[in-house]
């Protein structure tokens, strides 16, 4: 997770996680949540 803010902070990379963790979403600035295949949220 380190190296993934590093790339996001120094390079503009976007990365896409599809999970239920809350322990990778406690590392992530934005969610999207689908339910059924839709948007159902998004920060």
């Amino acid at each position: 997770m380190k190296l993934r803010g590093s790339l996001n902070e120094t390079r503009g990379t976007t990365f896409v996680f599809s999970t239920h963790d809350p322990r990778l979403l406690a590392h992530v600035r934005r969610t999207v949540m689908l339910e059924d295949g839709r948007v159902v949220s998004g920060d």
